[in-house]
């Protein structure tokens, strides 16, 4: 017996956007902005406007606060006793596959701090996948890989193995060599 798909969730109302971010705010660690947008706006779960509709709402009614120097949200107490009284509305299989989503989406951030990467296709008709690891402090390279591949596919492959797991593309790369 095939289990159906869960049902795609649009919220379109100011309480249910507003329950969602807080929610998001509170179960994820330093998200900001651009994070919470990138999560909820995937699937068409909330509009751009809206997600900014509710973020204003949030911070005229304090529910969360802003950090000016990280740019990351914080629940304030009127946010938990909101959360506590309206996060039920949001059912839970939705809300499981939000935290997925953005812890997922948090990692890919994490990860585009410390690395750059890039798929392009020289002039020999040869796919490169490149990755380039920067330096935290003052944001120089330090080390620099390409993978080649004769198709695109197989460089958008090669990116996804990276994106999945880095070290083990790393570590998988560097013993080839031993």
């Amino acid at each position: 017996m095939r289990i159906p798909e869960i049902p795609k969730i649009s919220l379109k109302d100011e309480p249910k956007v507003i329950t969602l971010v807080c929610f998001l705010i509170k179960n994820l660690t330093e998200v900001t902005e651009s994070n919470l947008l990138e999560i909820v706006t995937s699937d068409d779960v909330v509009t751009q406007f809206r997600l900014s509709d509710a973020l204003s709402v949030i911070e005229k009614k304090k529910l969360a606060v802003l950090d000016k120097v990280k740019k990351t949200y914080t629940l304030t107490k009127a946010g938990e006793d909101w959360l506590h009284e309206f996060e039920n509305t949001l059912p839970v299989t939705f809300r499981k596959r939000l935290i997925r989503q953005g812890r997922e989406t948090l990692r890919l951030s994490e990860l585009k701090k410390a690395a750059k990467w890039r798929i392009s296709r020289n002039k020999d008709d040869v796919w490169t996948f490149y990755v380039c690891f920067m330096n935290e402090t003052d944001g120089s390279p330090v080390m620099e890989i390409k993978i080649h591949s004769k198709t695109r596919d197989g460089a958008e492959r090669i990116q996804a193995k990276f994106l999945e797991n880095p070290a083990k593309v790393l570590k998988d790369s560097i013993s080839g060599f031993i």
